[in-house]
């Protein structure tokens, strides 16, 4: 991979990326960038790298969320984790995961 050193503008926009969602993977794709450059960019600038997976407080909120429709990608989008980590983290719940296909509460939207 060809070593690509970003600008004072491109970090700024690094930082408001990250800050507004989206993930170190997510960001050094758009930068063209290894995320272990994201993460010392962030680091250089004080901005505290997010906790990865589903944090225990938001484990309940998980749940209802899903057992109400919402899907694993919602849910993760919400919480600031992956739709795979919410399925884990409601799974060891003992919650029953959806077979894939169209979102329930949306079914009847067409």
């Amino acid at each position: 991979m060809a070593q690509t050193f970003l600008n004072d503008s491109q970090v700024d926009e690094l930082l408001v990326l990250y800050k507004g969602g989206m993930t170190m993977a997510q960001v050094a794709e758009r930068f063209d960038i290894d995320r272990h450059t994201v993460a010392r960019h962030l680091e250089h600038r004080g901005v505290p790298a997010r906790v990865r997976g589903l944090k225990d407080e938001h484990l309940s909120e998980a749940v209802r969320l899903y057992e109400s429709g919402s899907t694993l990608m919602e849910i993760g989008r919400r919480f600031g984790a992956s739709g795979a980590t919410v399925r884990r983290a409601i799974a060891a719940e003992g919650v029953t995961i959806r077979p894939r296909g169209r979102n329930r509460h949306l079914a009847g939207k067409a």
